[in-house]
């Protein structure tokens, strides 16, 4: 590796996660901070989703795509580790299968991997996390998230994955001195479709602070 990565104990507080600095401080998971600072409209289209199926099928889809979403992450780690993909008697189906080799198309464009799924956290902004990748992406160096999605997504369907990168970007930035403004996102739609955006992490500072802001006033109410 090229850093030396410290690791961090993830917990959770009244649904909230956490992550334990190694100087004992707890700050909440990036994750999590968006999640609790959603925009009303966002927040609305997702209760209209879940009423219109019906919660029980809403949460069964949910739990199926985040089951997909975790078995694309172990396939993408193993490959980029050089490992046997696909390891003794595993069996995956052919929807996670189909998602995980189009996203090597893209994967191959990582020309150095400095670290994955790493744990991060900033005193400056308070917040903590774990990322995905962090390395170089068609020589530049960049946070790099992988995703997947039951449908083809548009740049402003993303908003909340870029100040996610940008707070990694912060959060390295500050425990590593990099200097790392780049953010990529692959993603791969349960058609196998693989999407990349490039993302410019400065111009998402600004958005990021108002929401950690927004969740430390929350904090403070619900104290």
């Amino acid at each position: 590796m090229k850093f030396n990565y410290e690791e961090m104990t993830a917990v959770s507080l009244e649904g909230k996660r956490f992550y334990e600095t190694v100087q004992g401080k707890f700050y909440p998971s990036i994750t999590t901070v968006l999640g609790k600072t959603m925009p009303e409209e966002k927040s609305a289209a997702l209760k209209n989703w879940q009423t219109s199926l019906g919660m029980d099928v809403a949460q069964k889809k949910t739990k199926e795509a985040a089951d997909r979403g975790t078995a694309v992450h172990l396939l993408v780690e193993r490959y980029l580790k050089k490992e046997q993909v696909v390891q003794g008697n595993e069996k995956y189906s052919n929807e996670i299968m189909s998602s995980f080799n189009a996203l090597k198309l893209k994967l191959n464009n990582i020309e150095e991997v400095w670290g994955q799924e790493v744990a991060l956290a900033s005193d400056l902004i308070k917040v903590a996390g774990r990322c995905d990748c962090i390395g170089v992406y068609k020589g530049v160096p960049c946070i790099i998230d992988f995703k997947t999605s039951g449908r083809i997504k548009s740049d402003k369907d993303i908003e909340d994955y870029k100040l996610q990168l940008c707070a990694y970007a912060i959060m390295h930035n500050e425990m590593y001195n990099t200097n790392i403004e780049t953010g990529v996102i692959l993603m791969t739609s349960a058609a196998g479709f693989p999407q990349e955006f490039t993302v410019n992490l400065n111009d998402y500072a600004q958005n990021l602070m108002d929401r950690v802001n927004k969740f430390y006033d929350q904090l403070e109410v619900e104290s």
